[in-house]
């Protein structure tokens, strides 16, 4: 049986040529495209793992990394500097 998806992640990944190293940013929604969480752009290549954990966290009944992250819908795209900021500079509602 198919888990249902719960989550979305739209995962916007950098790879700086110059020096080597991989960054990322990310948006978590709901299923209904309501954004609740926002990952600022950041050094690393395990963006899932950290969005999973994260939905782990929140909710309040513990479940398997694995399974957490079968719940979630990863939209992963390689991308430039520029946009990758701006997907992770995103303002969320009442955290102005």
């Amino acid at each position: 049986m198919k888990q249902k998806i719960e989550y979305i992640a739209v995962i916007r990944r950098w790879w700086d040529k110059q020096n080597g190293n991989s960054y990322f940013s990310a948006q978590v929604f709901d299923i209904h495209m309501r954004l609740i969480k926002v990952l600022p752009f950041q050094y690393g290549s395990d963006s899932e793992h950290i969005i999973a954990s994260w939905v782990q966290a929140m909710n309040p009944i513990h479940e398997h990394i694995h399974d957490v992250s079968r719940k979630i819908y990863f939209d992963r795209n390689d991308t430039t500097k520029r946009d990758c900021v701006a997907l992770g500079s995103v303002v969320m509602e009442g955290d102005e």
